[in-house]
């Protein structure tokens, strides 16, 4: 079975070390269409932990829709190593509270890969396959400017559903990804 609707989200939890903007896009695997979006800043906010009440009031507002969330997953990688020494890191906080916050609500709840997203759905792939499209430099969905965030995010959605949009806890693919099934 499929899940009918995917919030897939590009976190950013930073609010101490800069003001981050967390993407969001909620796709309708019937339609093929986005029916929501939005960014969530931390600029809007004044403190770290009104920041990431914002990401669950956003959770509360699709449980009519009883998504599967998708979220982009933080790496530490090598390369970027010594640029986080002393880091508080709060995008892994963050994401934390999505994966406890998905728990409590009985939400199918899984991560990927920027690497995998990036790399295979291009503004240009997405434009090709009409979710976003482009006037005067600028991408958009309807009538909407959109950012890199909510690009990213449409990215992890599409990406989902391309290859992992399946309701089943044993089906292979997941054993590559984090993926949690909570019963409440």
């Amino acid at each position: 079975m499929k899940n009918r609707y995917i919030l897939a989200i590009d976190p950013s939890g930073n609010f101490i070390e800069g003001k981050g903007t967390t993407g969001w896009v909620l796709l309708d695997t019937q339609t093929d269409k986005v029916i929501k979006f939005g960014y969530i800043s931390a600029s809007m906010y004044s403190n770290q932990f009104k920041y990431w009440d914002a990401h669950v009031t956003l959770l509360d507002s699709m449980s009519g829709y009883y998504p599967a969330v998708v979220i982009e997953e933080y790496r530490l990688y090598n390369n970027r190593a010594e640029q986080q020494i002393n880091s508080i890191l709060e995008t892994p906080r963050l994401l934390g509270i999505l994966t406890y916050e998905c728990y409590k609500r009985g939400f199918w709840c899984t991560t990927q890969s920027a690497v995998s997203v990036k790399t295979r759905w291009s503004d240009e792939l997405l434009e090709k396959k009409h979710y976003i499209w482009q006037e005067n430099g600028n991408y958009k969905i309807g009538k909407t400017i959109v950012s890199d965030h909510i690009r990213d995010a449409l990215r992890h959605a599409v990406h989902f559903k391309t290859f992992r949009n399946r309701r089943d806890d044993n089906y292979e693919g997941f054993k590559t990804y984090k993926s949690y099934r909570f019963n409440k």
